[in-house]
């Protein structure tokens, strides 16, 4: 309904699928309006502020407006004006109870060939759970892998990881916490002291023997005899 929403609302939710899942902030925006007269213009702009804070963004459209394709590019249209058209953006095509059932089937079957797209029916509840799940991948796309020691001296960090990322191992031994997880890239910086990953790296590269691009021959031994090129 138009207007409906006249401030953003924020609620914090957790996802069900991570089997270690941080909480999310989830901001339902006010809609976007065609051909919006320019004395409110700004207005509407300023209420767009939580878009360009988030990671990733949820486009709710009503699949049963004969002008849908047209009103999705318009929001696109904004969306790059605002320099935020590159984060991931979650296609929700709402309304398919209104639609006949062969449309209703193409529009599923394009959406389930189409990155981060899910038809649903929220009068219905139909396509929910595909939904979460579509915001669940987008939210993993963003999070960068680490193998970590974190020293239990630094509890600040080993927390940071259960609260923003997706941990899938645990291990308390003597030296710290060994954590395989997934995490925002800002807290695996926080995190690269810590890294096992280059450790492992360094060990691999002492183990190899001397070569670089040209065929894999090692130009320094064979100057001093110690290498043959057949």
């Amino acid at each position: 309904m138009l207007f409906a929403t006249l401030d953003p609302t924020t609620r914090k939710v957790q996802l069900p699928g991570f089997k270690t899942h941080p909480s999310v902030l989830v901001t339902d925006t006010v809609g976007f309006v065609q051909k919006l007269p320019t004395h409110l213009v700004a207005a509407f702009r300023a209420t767009l502020e939580e878009v360009q804070e988030a990671d990733v963004l949820i486009h709710v459209i009503d699949v049963s407006n004969p002008t849908w394709e047209k009103q999705e590019r318009a929001v696109l249209s904004v969306l790059n004006d605002m320099g935020v058209s590159e984060k991931p953006i979650v296609r929700v095509l709402n309304k398919i109870d209104l639609l006949e059932a062969d449309t209703s089937e193409y529009l599923k079957y394009e959406a389930a060939l189409t990155d981060y797209t899910v038809t649903v029916s929220s009068l219905q509840g139909d396509g929910i759970a595909d939904f979460v799940s579509v915001v669940e991948d987008a939210l993993q796309e963003l999070l960068v892998p680490i193998e970590v020691e974190i020293p239990y001296s630094n509890g600040d960090e080993l927390n940071a990881v259960h609260e923003q990322g997706h941990v899938e191992v645990v291990d308390y031994r003597p030296s710290g916490a060994y954590v395989v997880a997934r995490v925002p890239r800002a807290v695996a910086n926080r995190l690269e002291p810590f890294s096992l990953i280059k450790n492992n790296d360094a060990k691999k590269n002492e183990s190899e023997p001397n070569a670089n691009s040209e065929g894999d021959i090692d130009w320094v031994a064979l100057g001093r005899g110690r290498h043959s090129v057949r």
